[in-house]
């Protein structure tokens, strides 16, 4: 299982009676899989998914079985509901104690964008999900482990992109005793706007209020990171932008109706905005979509 979940050292070599299953999927730049059963017989397999890729994160959520996620000394064990995260630009190791069921998500953190950030830092941490945004993940990753080879390809790009959103939300969440602790609040907005990109309504204002903190404030936490708040929103947004203008899937849409998923009506400036921030504008990104 260790090498489902991370670039790993010193893995115990595998039993010869181990047996596993595994289905995986592809929605976009997000891998899905599912591995049942006593999952290292499958490693080399299951490295496919791009463990090898220092940029990636690994999100597995555990149906059954026991998992220590450590790395030096510490181990916390992960059990049988529980989310975990793994940093492949961390040598983390894994010992997966009689895991049956996991389901795995590889994400890049370039498709994270600022989020990349927030997920590292909960990396190798158990997270229950009994409630709140995690157990809204995990009901859905655990019915899409179910449907794995039902999806649509056009869905792809959508699917890929709600999951990231989730993820981000879900995994950063902090529980509802340290909801107002000012520790981690910059990364709950983050959070928060990432999933909220899409409304038009989206500012300083709204997410000052959201926080129960003044625009202010908001505005010094950004500063504190080195970034302003509407210029971080304005990147995010078109990074969505212009992953979406090179999705053959969606082709018949125009560049305004794109703009307008992801909050932006005014679109006088955006080709000179995606030309500004990617070298391409709308025109050229079509003709020459991103890998």
């Amino acid at each position: 299982m260790s090498s489902v979940l991370a670039r790993t050292r010193g893995a115990a070599p595998a039993s010869p009676k181990s047996r596993a299953d595994v289905v995986r999927v592809r929605a976009g730049q997000v891998t899905v899989a599912r591995v049942r059963g006593l999952p290292r017989p499958v490693a080399d397999e299951v490295r496919r998914l791009g463990a090898a890729d220092r940029d990636l994160l690994t999100v597995a959520l555990y149906h059954g079985g026991l998992a220590e996620a450590g790395r030096d000394e510490r181990r916390p064990q992960a059990k049988p509901g529980d989310i975990v995260v793994f940093d492949h630009e961390k040598p983390y190791d894994p010992a997966v104690i009689n895991a049956r069921d996991v389901v795995v998500v590889v994400v890049p953190g370039t498709m994270l964008g600022a989020g990349a950030g927030l997920v590292r830092r909960q990396a190798a941490r158990p997270q229950p999900c009994e409630s709140g945004m995690r157990a809204v993940l995990a009901a859905i990753l655990s019915r899409l482990a179910d449907h794995l080879g039902d999806l649509p390809g056009t869905a792809a790009a959508h699917l890929a992109d709600a999951l990231v959103c989730m993820l981000v939300t879900a995994v950063t969440e902090a529980p509802a005793e340290h909801a107002a602790a000012t520790t981690g609040l910059a990364d709950r907005i983050r959070a928060y706007v990432l999933a909220e990109l899409s409304d038009p309504g989206l500012c300083v204002e709204t997410v000052a209020r959201r926080f129960a903190i003044s625009p202010r404030y908001l505005h010094e936490l950004f500063r504190r990171q080195g970034a302003t708040f509407a210029a971080w929103v304005r990147y995010e947004r078109l990074v969505r932008i212009r992953r979406d203008l090179g999705d053959p899937a969606l082709a018949d849409r125009t560049a305004t109706a794109i703009a307008a998923r992801w909050g932006v009506y005014d679109t006088g400036h955006l080709s000179r905005a995606l030309k500004r921030e990617f070298g391409q504008t709308a025109t050229e990104i079509r003709a020459n979509p991103p890998a």
